[in-house]
């Protein structure tokens, strides 16, 4: 994906630099971010999920420093209105440590009225996360984001062309997106086999991502060892289009809510290489208010459906799982810069068949609370405390209790150009 999308882009700045050369900015050194995130955390309760095991968390039962990302990104300027973005990073602890994230070419044309249009193309996250609104994807109030907000970094990477028209009036601005998108047919997979997390990983283009061991393995069971150990985001089974609409409005206050659908559209039969189609869809509800110069709320409300394998009647799968979580945020900024951020969230999953053979329903709650800090034009600081409770029957396959409680503590330096 990078190196077409790198050719694409040298080849569009070529063939304008003779008609518009002050607009064109390839390899200045204004084109590049970078940054290193190192890590040191501290982590009890079981086994993380990154190692086959149900936690909810980055880490489980152990202390580990890490690089939990470096990351090049770069953002050639074609034209004063044509654009590119392409971030490719690194993570030490994932199965796959390199790869690209997000990878597009986007258009902005000058607005002539209160009419705002603009398109993306390529490799992206659908407009989901509230706080994934720092450079490159990340998240500037928190180290871990929501559970929402994780499983969109898990499992709802994208390839596809995405559309969004902005209207003013009277004071009042509404925003609709559209997209429409390839490559995303095994979203649902963790959220059945592992359930929700709390971490800030987020996929590339080829990200493997373990799914639970058991002493049983209920689910290989089911699917007749043709299930693989690893779910891949992003691999097309089904050739089918999948679509995403979001709704925004900003009133005239310090207000804003937003409204979004998803549909992957997959076929719950498709099955190649280990990895089955599911089909999901999901619908999510936004809310950002800013209360002073300083203080902000966030929050999110997400429900959904996934399912896969064939039918058993009633108009269900053999997998057939409902989904739900909801976050509340509130973040202040003091007067050194530092931001001081807590948030609470709920999770739940019904698994709505064969409970008895390999029950995946469950319920949690979380709380966090994180202080970030810019040290230095180069150093940034963050430092997280984050507990988890959750009970999930199907821990019984590894030997351990259905309910869980998990606390990570994390100290985050991170280096950035």
């Amino acid at each position: 994906m990078a190196p077409a999308l790198a050719s694409l882009l040298l080849l569009a700045g070529t063939a304008h630099v003779t008609t518009a050369h002050a607009e064109t900015s390839l390899f200045d050194p204004a084109n590049y971010t970078a940054w290193i995130d190192l890590r040191l955390s501290q982590a009890n309760g079981e086994r993380g999920w990154l190692d086959g095991g149900f936690g909810k968390l980055r880490h489980g039962n152990e202390t580990a420093a890490d690089v939990a990302q470096a990351a090049v990104l770069w953002k050639p300027q074609l034209t004063d209105t044509f654009s590119g973005y392409v971030l490719l990073q690194g993570v030490s602890d994932a199965e796959v440590p390199v790869g690209v994230e997000e990878a597009y070419l986007q258009w902005k044309p000058v607005p002539k009225s209160g009419f705002r249009f603009g398109l993306r193309l390529g490799q992206i996250f659908p407009p989901v996360s509230m706080e994934h609104d720092g450079t490159g994807w990340t998240t500037p109030r928190s180290l871990t984001p929501s559970a929402i907000n994780s499983w969109i970094g898990e499992e709802v990477l994208v390839r596809g062309l995405e559309v969004n028209t902005q209207q003013t009036f009277a004071g009042h601005r509404l925003g609709l997106t559209l997209g429409g998108f390839t490559r995303d047919d095994t979203a649902g997979t963790l959220l059945s086999w592992r359930g929700w997390a709390l971490h800030d990983m987020s996929s590339a283009e080829n990200t493997r991502l373990k799914l639970p061991e058991g002493e049983n393995q209920g689910w290989y069971r089911i699917f007749d060892d043709n299930q693989a150990a690893v779910s891949k985001p992003m691999v097309e089974l089904d050739g089918r289009l999948g679509y995403y609409a979001r709704l925004d409005w900003r009133p005239p206050a310090p207000v804003a809510v937003n409204f979004e659908v998803y549909d992957n559209q997959g076929d719950p039969m498709a099955l190649r290489n280990g990895q089955w189609g599911w089909a999901t869809r999901f619908y999510n509800l936004g809310l950002a208010l800013r209360t002073t110069a300083k203080d902000e709320w966030l929050s999110q409300y997400m429900t959904g459906q996934t399912a896969t394998g064939w039918p058993v009647g009633q108009g269900h799968r053999v997998v057939d799982t409902g989904f739900e979580s909801a976050y509340l945020l509130m973040s202040h900024r003091c007067d050194d810069g530092a931001r001081l951020t807590g948030r609470v969230d709920y999770f739940a999953v019904k698994d709505h068949l064969r409970r008895a053979v390999d029950d995946n329903s469950e319920t949690g709650y979380s709380a966090t609370l994180a202080w970030m800090k810019p040290v230095s034009d180069y150093f940034d600081l963050g430092i997280e405390a984050l507990h988890v409770i959750s009970d999930r029957p199907a821990r019984q396959t590894q030997a351990l209790a259905a309910k869980q409680a998990q606390t990570q503590l994390q100290i985050a330096l991170k280096w950035h150009l």
